[in-house]
């Protein structure tokens, strides 16, 4: 992950990201997602479409942080399904905005979901390897 997928995170204003690791920020980035798109399900319940509006479109960039922190050279196949995978919740996400409908919002929450616990799963002595080889480089 390069400094500056890192900085668009913690320009992002996510609680916690400021001193957060790689690996952190973005299991950070994951729940933020998660906490917006459960809120602009409740706007959505409580006709509040401007703020439904502001938590998916901040959603929306998160995914494209997300995009922007894979190495599509080292990431291979993994790097690609993901880039998609984000690229799919984008789209889903505006669709989801304009109908107000929160069936697509929950599709696109099961997905987040699904990878944060892929994420998650990360043996944590290969987190710390990795996190040793990047500052071993000054990554």
């Amino acid at each position: 992950m390069s400094r500056l997928s890192i900085q668009k995170y913690k320009d992002m204003k996510i609680n916690g990201a400021a001193n957060a690791n790689p690996y952190e920020l973005i299991n950070i980035v994951f729940t933020s997602i998660i906490g917006k798109l459960t809120a602009a399900k409740a706007y959505i319940d409580r006709n509040d479409y401007e703020h439904k509006g502001i938590m998916i479109g901040e959603s929306i960039s998160l995914f494209g942080a997300l995009q922007d922190s894979l190495d599509m050279e080292k990431g291979g196949d993994i790097s690609n399904n993901l880039y998609s995978l984000y690229e799919f919740s984008q789209t889903h996400l505006v669709q989801a905005n304009v109908n107000n409908s929160k069936e697509m919002i929950d599709e696109i929450l099961e997905i987040v979901k699904t990878i944060k616990e892929g994420w998650n799963s990360i043996p944590l002595d290969i987190r710390n390897q990795y996190l040793e080889q990047k500052s071993a480089v000054g990554a």
